[in-house]
């Protein structure tokens, strides 16, 4: 063999190694990226969106117990509608994210509660017409009630989730590591 031929072998076959191995790295990058976008637009997104409709339902409490305590201020009704306002984009961002994921069923179970929640405090509103009293009796006897089952959804759905994102999380570390 020539000398040159062996040269151009001892320069040939390191950089075909180089560039296989280059290539792979780019190829397990790529595969990183694409998990670790999978689970920022749906596990932590689900996630994000059953926190802000926890808080949001926190928020429309309050309001109407400030509407309760205070029925002529007219900022607790602007608190209870941009609650309501918040509420509802929140669930159909995460609505529409679930499609498709193991969460798409749980999620649609929280309308159903939410409407039963939003008749309370229609009934609430409506009994604040009438006296304080019977809007607090209403509020106890209702809303409270309904409230504490969404809440109980919301929450039992936000644990999955969040144990849901912790594992993907985890899954796409592990996958950075091996490669």
């Amino acid at each position: 063999m020539k000398f040159s031929t062996r040269l151009f072998l001892c320069l040939a076959i390191p950089s075909l190694m180089f560039i296989a191995s280059l290539g792979n790295s780019i190829w397990g990058l790529t595969r990183t990226q694409s998990q670790f976008d999978n689970y920022i637009h749906t596990e932590e997104s689900i996630r994000a969106g059953l926190s802000e409709m926890y808080a949001q339902g926190l928020q429309m409490g309050q309001a109407l117990r400030n509407m309760i305590l205070d029925p002529a201020n007219p900022k607790a009704r602007e608190n209870l509608t941009a609650a309501l306002a918040a509420y509802d984009k929140a669930y159909a961002i995460t609505a529409s994210t679930a499609q498709g994921t193991q969460f798409e069923a749980q999620i649609k179970l929280l309308p159903a509660l939410r409407l039963a929640q939003a008749q309370g405090q229609d009934k609430v509103i409506a009994a604040l017409a009438v006296d304080a009293a019977s809007a607090i009796k209403t509020l106890n006897s209702m809303e409270t009630p309904a409230w504490r089952a969404l809440k109980a959804e919301l929450l039992k759905q936000l644990d999955a989730a969040s144990k849901a994102s912790e594992e993907t999380h985890a899954d796409v570390n592990a996958m950075r590591t091996v490669q």
